[in-house]
């Protein structure tokens, strides 16, 4: 089995598991599950043509359509695979040509079967397809309905808040109302005492004082665990985003134990009246609600502790943001009991009325905290808080002028969402500060991990605060992928229509057999980049332990480095390509485009790469070499794919493209051996003897122990001239980086032994 084969495998398991976990038994066969499919299709098109289908209808829809896709895209990885060992096995059973006949009737009998397997497998891999577009298409369908039902119901008027019919109506029914209401809860009280017995009574009462006996002690417990001590000057970013985690786990955590608690003693012992149970649900809700509202506040706000506080608000923002959130929430729950007990009195009037007043006292007690929020003392020009309460106050002349006009739906719609995403952001906020901020305080590298990680994986400091950065970074990306998810569904936009896009995604589409998708594109991209870092490290390996250990020069040790490095990368992007289906017929139609995008721009680039390799198979210039290239020159330090590296003897670095060296004249001092020779010219007045010279010059070369003695240094009588005898000294030396020192140790010398010998040098006539 190949990689890609592997690695697509690989991918798949998580829609196959969730297949599984859907009910999908792994004993049916193909056919059986596009059978049941069909019939879950026919299903959802008659729901989808029925006109009252509530949103609870849609979200059941939903969840189906979510459920086959999934189950179809199984289907079809599943047939695939069979598909093309069919067609492979056709082949190979199907005669050359036409006039050719089967070797025997077993094989013709066996290519009969084959065709027959092949036409079932890819008719069943073609409903697949088929029906998955269907269920993508209902999903649509779902979703635009959906969002229809949204719109009519949130958008639906009523009446306002000061109209004359709405308060006339419901003093009206008042009476009739109460005595329903009063009617059903004492059939329920009557209904509970036939149905508990003493035991049972006693029982939950039991139960009810133990819990109201615990609150105390389990109150000071929590204010003792969260231990946000006053004393603390000043407690690090890190620490405050702890504590402030830990007080709201603490203090919602343990109401919403206690909450569930007695749910489930009601449950148990079958207190609840079906009549009456809307309203206890409802006070559950609102009391949860209370709860969370209680735990943020006293976490994110800290309104008696601002040392500890975590948004950067004064102590009078946090106090007046800390009440409004706990008035907020208080009204929201009244207005939550409210709604059952209109619902067991058949009125309109009490719903309407509740949600108006409701959605009026909230915005008045916003309008009134973002008045008094601003601090005097803090300058405008300082003021961040200012785009969020320009926020807020539309936010809540929004929902009183809603609440005035009589969208009383709408009103309540921007309250609730309004919460919901203050819940999630600050979650989010705070869930983000903890990983930014402890992943930098871990993995420093004076922290016990940072300290424990460098000694026992190698790690430098600089490899750490990568790895911090990545952490942060793919942390933050999914925090804000998690809140849009959370996000969208209130704001009318389901997440399962988000969570489709993300699966379509990420099992994509087939384009000219190229699958193209987030699973092929990340599948590939693992393998490239474990690729990639497999030549990394053999490259390392060659240049750091094995070619060093060789008797190849410098040069050499560079070219198989740089090659094998060449090789590797073309193999990771065969193998990476093939993971995205594509074959060697494919690159050549990828490497034929390319030659048009060559022919119109990329023929310098192109170029530089050819002579790049050019360079370092026939090796005339190689690392190491002292070369000159027009009037600069220096040490070639690297060979890349595109430019050549050249150190100059400044220190700078000269970028050579590779097409200049390969087609230009360079000069290359070390391109057979080392040595070098060194010319000196020397004029001698006339009166002078020349073998003196001679004999003076020869005794300067040979007294330079870096001087070759074969070839002999050699002197040259190269003229008489007009004014002085010109000689010229010839010798050789076995390193030419030592060329241009000798030839200053020798000028040196030979003016000494000169002007020992009374040689004079003339002046230019």
């Amino acid at each position: 089995m190949s990689i890609a084969r592997v690695v697509r495998l690989l991918i798949l398991v998580p829609a196959i598991a969730l297949a599984l976990l859907a009910g999908l038994g792994a004993e049916e066969t193909p056919r059986q599950r596009l059978d049941a499919a069909r019939a879950t299709l026919t299903d959802i098109d008659a729901a989808l043509k029925a006109d009252n289908s509530t949103d609870a209808d849609l979200a059941r829809l939903r969840a189906e359509s979510d459920s086959l896709a999934l189950h179809l895209q199984a289907v079809i990885a599943e047939l695939s695979p069979r598909l093309d060992a069919s067609a492979k096995r056709l082949a190979e059973l199907t005669p050359k040509t036409k006039e050719s006949t089967p070797a025997s009737d077993a094989t013709s009998q066996e290519l009969t079967a084959e065709k027959a397997t092949h036409d079932a497998l890819d008719a069943d891999l073609r409903s697949a397809r088929a029906m998955l577009l269907q269920t993508e298409e209902y999903a649509a369908r779902i979703g635009t309905a959906r969002r229809g039902l949204f719109a009519r119901e949130t958008f639906a008027r009523s009446s306002s808040l000061f109209s004359p019919l709405l308060w006339s109506g419901l003093f009206h029914e008042a009476p009739r109302d109460l005595a329903t209401v009063g009617s059903i809860f004492a059939d329920s009280l009557r209904g509970l005492a036939q149905r508990m017995n003493e035991r049972e009574a006693l029982a939950l009462g039991l139960l009810l004082l133990a819990m109201i006996a615990l609150a105390p002690p389990l109150r000071w417990i929590a204010r003792r665990v969260i231990a946000r001590e006053a004393k603390v000057a000043a407690p690090s970013r890190f620490q405050r985003a702890l504590a402030a985690a830990w007080t709201i786990l603490v203090l919602a955590g343990l109401p919403f134990a206690a909450l569930g608690i007695l749910a489930y003693a009601l449950d148990l012992f079958d207190v609840s009246d079906p009549h009456l149970q809307g309203g206890v649900d409802a006070l559950l809700d609102g009391l949860r609600l209370v709860a969370i509202a209680y735990a943020l506040g006293r976490g994110m706000l800290a309104p008696s502790l601002p040392n500890w506080r975590l948004l950067g608000l004064g102590d009078r923002a946090a106090k007046l943001l800390f009440r409004f959130m706990m008035f907020a929430t208080t009204i929201w729950a009244l207005q939550r009991l409210a709604e059952p007990a209109a619902e067991a009195a058949s009125s309109l009037y009490i719903t309407v009325a509740a949600r108006a007043v409701g959605a009026a006292l909230i915005s008045l007690g916003a309008a009134y905290t973002l008045r008094r929020v601003p601090d005097p003392a803090v300058a405008p020009a300082r003021d961040t808080g200012a785009p969020a309460r320009t926020l807020a106050w539309i936010l809540t002349a929004l929902v009183f002028g809603a609440t005035l006009a009589g969208y009383i739906a709408f009103a309540t719609f921007l309250i609730n969402k309004a919460m919901f995403v203050f819940g999630v952001v600050s979650l989010v906020y705070l869930a983000d500060i903890l990983v930014q901020e402890g992943a930098e305080s871990a993995l420093r590298g004076d922290a016990p991990i940072g300290r424990g990680l460098t000694a026992t994986t190698g790690l430098r400091r600089n490899a750490l605060e990568q790895i911090v950065v990545l952490i942060q970074g793919f942390a933050r990306l999914a925090f804000l992928a998690a809140a849009l998810a959370a996000v969208l569904g209130p704001l009318g936009l389901p997440s399962q229509d988000l969570a489709t896009t993300l699966r379509a995604a990420y099992f994509g589409f087939t384009l000219g057999g190229v699958t193209i998708s987030l699973s092929t594109l990340l599948g590939a991209g693992v393998l490239f980049v474990v690729g990639v870092v497999a030549t990394r490290a053999a490259q390392h390996w060659l240049s750091e332990r094995f070619l060093p250990r060789t008797r190849l020069d410098a040069g050499v040790q560079n070219s198989i480095e740089t090659i094998f490095g060449y090789i590797g990368i073309v193999v990771a992007l065969l193998v990476s390509g093939a993971m995205l289906g594509l074959d060697l017929q494919k690159f050549a139609l990828v490497a034929g485009a390319l030659s048009v995008g060559i022919g119109f721009g990329l023929q310098a680039i192109v170029n530089n790469f050819v002579s790049g390799l050019i360079l370092l198979w026939e090796r005339g210039i190689r690392v190491g070499d002292w070369v000159v290239v027009g009037a600069d020159q220096g040490f070639v330090r690297r060979i890349s794919v595109r430019a050549t590296e050249i150190e100059t003897f400044d220190r700078a670095t000269l970028i050579v493209p590779n097409s200049t060296l390969v087609t230009g004249a360079v000069k290359n001092w070390m391109y057979a051996d080392r040595i070098a020779r060194i010319i000196i010219s020397v004029n001698v007045a006339y009166e002078s003897d020349p073998e003196q010279a001679r004999e003076l010059l020869i005794a300067a070369a040979k007294a330079q122990d870096t001087v070759l003695t074969i070839p002999a240094p050699l002197v040259l009588f190269s003229e008489l001239g007009d004014w002085a005898l010109k000689f010229q000294l010839i010798c050789f030396v076995d390193e030419a980086l030592m060329a241009e020192r000798i030839r200053s140790e020798l000028n040196f010398d030979v003016y000494r032994r000169m002007r020992e010998a009374g040689l004079r040098i003339p002046y230019p006539k």
